[in-house]
């Protein structure tokens, strides 16, 4: 008997006896499904978590430069190092240009100070009140605001205390009523001291979504107060204050790297720029690191949950051994009818095997679609729970519902070998028969 035969052989003893295939099967589906059901809601809230982190911009790094501190063994206290200087060691526009340069396209600076608010006058003579940020490079990025005309507020534009500014798309809708091209236009801001300013537009961006909803409201889009967004130096000037450097500031990331590389790469960085600097430390912290933390410990009770699943499937094969030892006994005189008729033991064996095996495959596959099919209930109960909250719906405005493909590949596998293992002993015994005794059977 040929390979293809013994499957048709197989898929007409289980279509002979539905039911009793289908109960044979019903341990592996409950145990594929279950594995299926716990990786896809795994995957999935990875998944998910990532996106409300990207949704937050949360791709950054925090930057921190401070004084070291010693500690006295005698007083068992700890002092500030008196080498240590912090006023004059703090990270410099210069210092951001050199890493820039060192790792282009890479790392954008998203700090911001606010001035206060402001207004100016278009030409119907309508007042648009607006509030004045001073940015650096990254601060769109990190908030997921998108740059829809011109360009970004620049490194250079600080360096050389440019009055260029960004404006939202709403603002050109209150301000130009005639569809005008917005960039390079000159308005005229007023500031709270009554202060006034000429700023040249040099690129437009959008609110996010989330933004919009927590922060702008439901207010009229006529009566919004929307940002302004100028270079954070020339805002330092404005308020007369100096810039002598950053203490803190956050660095928007745009690379394909692993968190603890950009984190080691940003500590050579900075380390080599105070290696000469006595008392100051530089320190980084990641919040990519932590998001791989929690994919880490969903990952973890993923696999344990799982394992814990799939014990049902050591179940599920006992009750295949058990109908392959009542389907040999059942069809002893056939298997003696085959022996007689010049049937090898291994045919009788692969026979078997084969039946076992194409039991468990399919019971596992029929689990893996109730699997996948399960994680798509849960993600749609789950997505329209989390709509019913205004503020989360925003943060988790997608559900990726994600089935793992290694988990299925693994379940395929797992049901193989489960054939294989629970079918072989019966397969073994009915090839072992002897034929005489086999025909006696009644």
């Amino acid at each position: 008997m040929s390979f293809l035969e013994s499957i048709k052989t197989a898929l007409s003893s289980i279509a002979a006896n539905k039911m009793r295939s289908l109960l044979t099967m019903l341990g592996i589906i409950i145990g594929i499904s279950a594995v299926i059901t716990i990786t896809t809601l795994g995957s999935s809230l990875t998944a998910t978590i990532q996106n409300a982190f990207s949704v937050l911009g949360a791709n950054y790094f925090d930057v921190y430069v401070e004084e070291e501190w010693l500690y006295d063994e005698e007083t068992d206290s700890w002092y500030p190092n008196s080498e240590a200087n912090l006023e004059d060691n703090l990270i410099t526009t210069e210092m951001l240009d050199r890493l820039y340069t060192q790792y282009p396209d890479c790392y954008y600076n998203a700090s911001v100070e606010n001035v206060g608010s402001a207004s100016t006058t278009n030409a119907l003579k309508e007042t648009i009140n607006l509030r004045i940020d001073g940015i650096m490079d990254g601060y769109l990025s990190y908030n997921d605001f998108d740059l829809v005309a011109g360009r970004n507020i620049t490194l250079r534009d600080n360096i050389e205390e440019k009055y260029s500014a960004l404006v939202s798309d709403i603002f050109v809708r209150q301000y130009f009523k005639h569809n005008e091209e917005p960039i390079g236009k000159t308005i005229a801001v007023i500031d709270d001291n009554g202060i006034s300013r000429d700023f040249t537009i040099v690129g437009v961006y959008q609110y996010s979504e989330i933004y919009q909803r927590l922060v702008m409201g439901d207010s009229r889009e006529d009566d919004m107060t929307t940002d302004i967004l100028i270079p954070y130096i020339t805002a330092f000037s404005m308020m007369n204050r100096e810039f002598n450097g950053f203490e803190y500031l956050t660095l928007t990331c745009n690379s394909t790297k692993q968190a603890e590389d950009l984190t080691n790469e940003l500590r050579s960085f900075f380390e080599a720029e105070y290696a000469d600097t006595p008392g100051i430390s530089c320190n980084i912290y990641s919040s990519l690191e932590e998001l791989d933390i929690i994919s880490t410990v969903i990952n973890v009770v993923t696999i344990v949950i799982s394992i814990i699943a799939a014990i049902s499937l050591l179940v599920g094969g006992v009750g295949v051994m058990n109908i392959m030892l009542v389907s040999v006994t059942e069809r002893t005189r056939e298997i003696g009818i085959r022996k007689a008729l010049g049937a090898k033991s291994s045919n009788i064996r692969l026979q078997f095997v084969i039946e076992a095996i194409t039991i468990c495959l399919i019971g596992g596959i029929i689990g893996i679609i109730i699997g996948i099919w399960n994680g798509e209930i849960f993600g749609f109960i789950a997505k329209f729970l989390i709509q019913q909250n205004e503020e989360f719906g925003v943060l988790f405005r997608t559900i990726k519902i994600t089935p793992s493909i290694g988990a299925i590949l693994i379940s395929i596998t797992f049901s193989t070998l489960i054939g294989i293992f629970f079918g072989l002993y019966p397969a073994s015994k009915a090839a072992k028969m002897n034929p005489i005794d086999a025909l006696r059977y009644d």
